[in-house]
């Protein structure tokens, strides 16, 4: 383990705090596993005395550590280091987006990058798709059409049947944003006495939507998911309230 501070900089180090310096040191080690994915972070006062520097400036660099996904913090509990992983960036950042745009605000942006996303997936498993992914696509269909009365396992399935197209495109950003966010988005809808008969509707346009990718069809794909979505954002929006006399 190298110490803090290095005697001569490197370009990188030059004008960087000495808590921004351990919090460098700290995260390489995490990333070396010379400290264990989910072990116990040093104390402070190990770290102070290995690095030669003050409890503030530990505490700084901890903190840089957790905004980056290299530390969990638990009330009455060490810090634990974790490597992070993609799926923990977009934990933390879609956390800090309700906080800066508000709930509903925040909410209508992600739908409409999920829009982005999923028609564009549509578009690519239309042209691309391998006999496998089209029958992972098929099987989600016949899970949505299973479910149709039971509003819970209706919403898994929905969400598995947009997985699976979303997943042809084999790039895990984009996949893991979507587990992180839609699954929420289709569990949140309000329930309502026509559940069942949206249901319906929805497995009605997902099979349409598989017919088409099936038929190598992009653009009836994209058109299909692009006023699937349209519609099922507008059904999970609350009504406005009505004026009383």
């Amino acid at each position: 383990m190298t110490d803090l501070p290095a005697d001569t900089p490197s370009a990188a180090q030059v004008g960087q705090t000495n808590a921004e310096r351990l919090a460098d040191a700290l995260m390489e080690e995490i990333r070396n596993g010379l400290i264990a994915d989910d072990a116990p972070m040093p104390s402070e006062r190990d770290l102070c005395k290995r690095f030669t520097v003050s409890r503030p400036t530990v505490r700084a660099a901890l903190m840089q550590l957790q905004a980056r996904g290299y530390l969990s913090q638990e009330a009455n509990r060490r810090p634990r280091a974790h490597k992070p992983t993609i799926g923990r960036v977009f934990q933390a950042a879609g956390a800090g987006l309700s906080d800066v745009l508000g709930l509903v605000e925040a909410t209508a942006y992600m739908d409409q990058l999920r829009q982005f996303i999923e028609v564009g997936a549509v578009r690519q498993a239309a042209q691309e798709a391998s006999n496998l992914q089209l029958a992972q696509i098929h099987r989600a269909l016949e899970r949505c059409y299973a479910a149709l009365s039971d509003d819970t396992r209706f919403a898994r399935a929905d969400a598995d049947f947009h997985r699976a197209i979303v997943a042809v495109v084999q790039n895990p950003i984009i996949l893991e944003l979507h587990d992180r966010f839609v699954f929420d988005m289709v569990a949140s809808r309000p329930t309502s006495p026509e559940r069942v008969e949206m249901n319906r509707q929805s497995y009605e346009e997902h099979r349409q939507i598989y017919e088409a990718i099936a038929a190598s069809d992009p653009q009836a794909a994209m058109d299909i998911m692009d006023r699937h979505l349209a519609r099922a954002y507008r059904n999970r929006l609350a009504k406005p309230a009505r004026l009383t006399p």
